[in-house]
């Protein structure tokens, strides 16, 4: 298993683990995590703490992100999609099955 897919493995579990829902994400620069995060609308009794928005909040100010690869363990909802497309991240992979 690819190793970023299976850090976002890691955080669903850690969301679960906090009686969250279990989807996580990282975000991927020059083959390092940048950004990681998990699926926190049960943690924080927020709408939109999905894990992708949370990665990319955790992840901080980065500059460009045309050189990212965004992970996630769910296909993204519109929210998430949205803000890849606003971020212009150029790649998500995505591990549903």
């Amino acid at each position: 298993m690819d190793q970023f897919m299976q850090e976002a493995i890691n955080e669903a579990r850690k969301g679960l683990s906090e009686g969250g829902i279990p989807i996580g994400s990282v975000l991927i620069r020059d083959g390092k995590i940048i950004g990681r995060g998990h699926n926190r609308r049960v943690q924080e009794d927020n709408t939109m703490k999905h894990a992708e928005i949370d990665c990319l909040i955790n992840a901080g100010r980065v500059g460009s992100y045309r050189d990212t690869v965004l992970y996630s363990t769910l296909m993204p909802c519109y929210l998430c999609g949205g803000a890849v497309v606003q971020f212009n991240i150029p790649k998500v992979i995505v591990g549903e099955a």
